[in-house]
């Protein structure tokens, strides 16, 4: 990485005595476990799936951001986490997101694929990348799972996952609202309140309004883009089940809506004098057509619960998701008529369920269950092809149904000394349906091209084709683990698990053969070691985990071309090896300055990938190169100073930064053959935010002004190279928000 940046980055920070430790304003373990306030306190999370357990006694990699950490860091949607969780990378494609951790992660975001890096809402796991976009609202707190959860999360976390958990409704009556206005006119409203109802029974209900205008000029058309429009909606219910258990049903509503950009900017020459004179320039792209995104998401779950009695509770999870959206993109990101995407009306539809059964004991902790997954899922596209007086249809259609059996338990031998094993059953069908042809139409409303004469036996296009099959993958994912606690304040543990992603489909193949063939599941071994440690009388707290993956069958996507048009085959193309330590430490040395540091090794490479391609080389040996979006250091540095004003509040200042080595979005890394400099990656660079806050002595009224990427860096998150004009998405400039909100 280069020295200046690093310098810059880290002086930043000690000039700006920045941002406090992640999640320790969170919820306590209890009350007995309390100590001063200037001593790092214990937070509880839900992690394992068997009941609150401390984050310092929890035996697996987990990083915790709580609402107030959300609020005082700006953190807006899940694209902000990468900076303050270790090898966590995100990257966004018109609202597909695309989330990698330690390097494990897929830009296979469409129709017939599964991500292999998950998200659940308050236990429901979400099928669709699409639908990860949306803001925050009334949460309690982030827990990030970092390693494979093969054997209690329900489907395909193979890297790991992100539960998002809403803040429960109160016992008490309470409130907030928050306004802020800020940089590009960005607004933000949002508010809540909760507590009874009805006797026993609670409530909340949370809003949110929020927006900003473009980021990017467009040059071509004048109309700019990488603007948004937010709204959402949470409502809760909790209702009391005689003593014996509860009822806690949720249901919420969300909707994105502007022209987020896709690829929208050229990172290399492509002979255009309107394309080529803004290259280096991230402020303005150059684009014929206009791009415009909706994306809507809503649905509820049901959670009931019953207490059985001798330490033993019931579980029943239920969830029903539904997602519509539409995406017009100019594929080409240029100012040539040449290629317009098209994803409309996108439709899906998600069910689920869950029962699970948890014991306590002083010996013997366990979980056992049952869950249950089907799944709808419509995502047609029209490429329309100007230069050709054509346009690509693709009319895919997808059902999935998944089910699975579980088990796992905790036997403590003493105190001390405790052995973990737990087992999946997982059993997944999928049925596809393709129907792909040219036609003669090039109109830009798809249902209109859809009505346009089948193109056939045209030289350079493919035929027209069919497809209609069905896949079934099944596995068994074990963990096993040892945990030894010599003391209160120290817990050391190793653990090996295995990861499963369900096989899928391409409908980006170019021929009936390959899109019925599909792509077999992949699988990971992960061995794992961990250390987590308050030390210094709970002034230092220092976690180290370190790792080994054994990763085989990697579905890898590559784009490639059908005559005039374009497409995408992925195979399980390639085993892997990555290996990696990551560090968090928090330090308090003196009342009111809290230092922090989240360091991240990683070394990702393709062990054994023969048959390796992309446009700009064909194919290639990729042996030996790093895995997409693994950066070899990463690193998030950060301190703050709370300053007592007595009576008149208490005033916080705070600063923290993100740095990172070179990332690559293509198993080409720099290039080939002796081709050096490729474009498809993002050098070393780091980023820098600031805060600065004043809270009133009872609490209740605050004021915020929050930085970031204060030094404007421009980088890039994501490539593609389907076209000769190889395209990027740029990552968020310097934004300046002010926000003052009240308690009630």
């Amino acid at each position: 990485m280069q020295k200046s940046v690093w310098l810059r980055c880290f002086v930043s920070v000690l000039g700006l005595m920045a941002a406090p430790a992640l999640a320790q304003n969170g919820p306590q373990s209890s009350p007995a476990d309390e100590i001063a306030d200037d001593r790092i306190q214990d937070i509880v999370v839900t992690a394992t799936r068997m009941g609150e357990t401390a984050l310092q006694s929890t035996p697996i990699a987990v990083s915790v951001l709580s609402g107030e950490d959300l609020q005082d860091r700006g953190v807006r949607d899940v694209q902000d986490l990468d900076t303050y969780v270790p090898s966590l990378q995100v990257s966004d494609l018109s609202g597909y997101t695309q989330l990698f951790l330690r390097g494990i992660g897929s830009n296979i975001v469409f129709i017939g694929s599964d991500p292999s890096t998950t998200i659940h809402l308050d236990g429901v796991y979400l099928a669709r990348p699409l639908s990860y976009l949306s803001d925050f609202l009334d949460v309690e707190r982030i827990e990030v799972l970092r390693g494979p959860q093969g054997t209690l999360y329900g489907r395909n976390s193979v890297g790991g996952t992100i539960n998002v958990i809403s803040r429960r409704p109160s016992s008490t009556l309470e409130g907030q609202v928050q306004a802020g206005y800020g940089t590009y006119d960005r607004y933000a409203l949002q508010g809540y309140v909760s507590g009874p109802i009805a006797g026993d029974i609670r409530a909340s209900l949370a809003a949110d309004v929020s927006g900003h205008d473009a980021y990017r000029e467009n040059v071509s058309t004048g109309n700019d883009l990488e603007d948004m429009k937010s709204r959402g909606v949470r409502g809760q219910i909790l209702v009391p089940l005689g003593g014996i258990g509860e009822w806690l049903v949720r249901a919420d509503w969300s909707r994105q809506s502007g022209a987020f950009g896709a690829y929208p900017k050229l990172i290399r020459p492509t002979g255009n004098p309107v394309d080529d004179a803004i290259l280096g320039d991230f402020d303005k792209v150059s684009m014929d057509r206009d791009n415009h995104t909706v994306l809507e998401n809503y649905g509820g779950s049901s959670d009931l619960s019953f207490d059985l009695g001798s330490g033993i509770e019931l579980r029943y999870l239920t969830g029903y998701r539904e997602f519509r959206g539409s995406i017009i993109a100019d594929a080409d990101a240029s100012s040539t008529d040449m290629l317009l995407n098209q994803l409309r009306p996108i439709r899906q539809h998600q069910f689920s369920q869950e029962l699970t059964l948890t014991g306590d004991s002083d010996t013997l902790n366990w979980v056992v269950g049952g869950y249950y997954f089907r799944e709808k899922n419509r995502e047609p596209l029209t490429l329309t092809l100007f230069p050709f007086g054509a346009s690509h249809i693709q009319r895919p259609e997808l059902k999935a149904r998944s089910y699975a059996f579980f088990g796992q338990a905790e036997y403590n031998f003493t105190d001390q000394l405790s052995l973990v094993a737990g087992l999946r059953y997982t059993k997944e069908r999928k049925r596809y349906f393709l129907s792909d042809y040219f036609t003669a139409s090039t109109d830009t409303d798809p249902d209109v091209a859809e009505d346009g004469f089948v193109l056939a036996g045209v030289p350079g296009l493919p035929d027209p084709f069919i497809v209609d099959t069905s896949r079934t993958d099944d596995a068994l994912t074990p963990k096993f683990g040892i945990n030894y606690t010599p003391n209160d304040d120290v817990l050391l543990y190793v653990s090996a698990t295995r990861g499963f992603k369900s096989g899928g489909y391409d409908y980006g193949a170019s021929n009936a053969a390959d899109a019925s063939a599909g792509y077999g599941p992949e699988k990971l071994w992960s061995y794992e070691a961990g250390l987590k440690s308050d030390l210094l009388d709970r002034r230092l707290r220092l976690n180290l985990t370190g790792f080994y993956y054994d990763y085989t069958d990697l579905q890898v996507q590559s784009y490639v071309q059908i005559g005039a048009s374009f497409g995408a085959r992925t195979e399980n193309a390639a085993t892997a090896r990555v290996k990696g330590i990551e560090a968090e430490i928090v330090g308090r040395p003196v009342n009111g300055l809290e230092l922090t540091a989240n360091i991240a090794y990683l070394d990702a490479k393709y062990r054994d990938y023969p048959d390796a391609f992309v446009t700009t080389f064909g194919n290639f040996d990729a042996s030996g190169k790093r895995l997409n979006n693994a950066p070899e250091w990463s690193a998030t540095l950060g301190g703050s100073y709370t300053f007592d004003l007595a009576d008149s509040g208490e005033i916080a200042i705070g600063a923290d930064t993100h740095v990172q080595s070179a990332v690559y979005f293509t198993a080409a890394n720099d290039g080939i053959g002796g081709v050096s400099n490729y474009p498809e990656q993002q050098g070393s660079y780091g980023t820098v935010n600031a805060r600065l806050g004043w809270t009133s002595a009872d609490g209740i009224w605050r004021a915020q002004l929050i930085g970031t990427n204060l030094f404007d860096r421009d980088y890039i998150v994501g490539t593609a190279n389907y076209t000769a004009a190889i395209a990027a998405r740029p990552g968020r400039p310097r934004e300046v928000l002010g926000q003052v909100s009240v308690r009630f």
